[in-house]
């Protein structure tokens, strides 16, 4: 399997990091090492995380993070279909589909 992300959630992710790195570049080169980690075992344990059977989709939470990762697996292919930081308004959370 491999991990693709919508150009959605790739923009969800780069927004959250830019705005990280506004105030600690480190912090935000962290998170994202941290990101590429949670990939890691999306990849070993596909189906571990939290399933929505409506959507069909999968929630992982970023460890030491409050990013939430939303993901559907399609064939061989995991798509990360939303990157979402829990501060943020629950009505403003992207739609989960895949």
């Amino acid at each position: 399997m491999r991990i693709e992300w919508t150009a959605e959630a790739l923009g969800e992710l780069s927004a959250m990091l830019e705005y990280i790195s506004r105030d600690s570049p480190e912090s935000a080169a962290l998170v994202a090492r941290r990101t590429l980690k949670a990939e890691k075992r999306i990849i070993s344990f596909p189906k571990a995380d939290r399933f929505d059977s409506e959507t069909r989709t999968y929630d992982i939470s970023i460890p030491k993070t409050r990013i939430v990762l939303t993901y559907a697996i399609r064939d061989e292919v995991i798509w990360i279909v939303t990157a979402w930081h829990t501060s943020q308004n629950p009505d403003n959370k992207p739609k989960r589909s895949a």
